[in-house]
């Protein structure tokens, strides 16, 4: 098992939110989720904000950042590639039965993890996201 830090990759079985809404508990296919805020860190176990990325591009309507060819390019991500910034599932990992692989994809630089957590931030200040709780 990895420890979760800001800015991890890891193949995760995200659950989109309007899949949530039709009850469903699992996500369709394992794709990279990117680690980004640690919500709780406790003796309990550490519970993240994992973000989706998607290759296809966005919906017009979705908030997203293009992650810049050098980070996609080092930890073998398909370019172009998005971070979906509006939605994220919030999970225990050491205890999540989500994880595809226990081995990390890789680690996107902190300089764009910066704008991830901004413009995430902004999200919430609007309050036009959505966060999933995984079970």
């Amino acid at each position: 098992m990895f420890k979760p830090a800001n800015g991890l990759v890891i193949s995760y079985n995200y659950l989109w939110a309007r899949e949530y809404d039709r009850q469903e508990e699992s996500g369709r296919k394992a794709r990279p989720a990117c680690v980004q805020i640690i919500v709780a860190d406790g003796e309990n176990g550490t519970v993240v904000a994992l973000f989706p990325i998607t290759s296809p591009p966005p919906r017009a309507e979705r908030t997203a950042l293009a992650i810049p060819d050098t980070d996609a390019h080092r930890i073998g991500l398909k370019m172009p590639s998005w971070i979906i910034v509006d939605e994220w599932n919030l999970d225990d990992l050491a205890k999540s039965p989500h994880i595809a692989d226990a081995r990390p994809i890789g680690l996107l630089s902190q300089a764009f993890m910066k704008r991830v957590r901004a413009a995430a931030a902004d999200r919430i200040r609007a309050r036009r996201y959505r966060s999933v709780p995984r079970k």
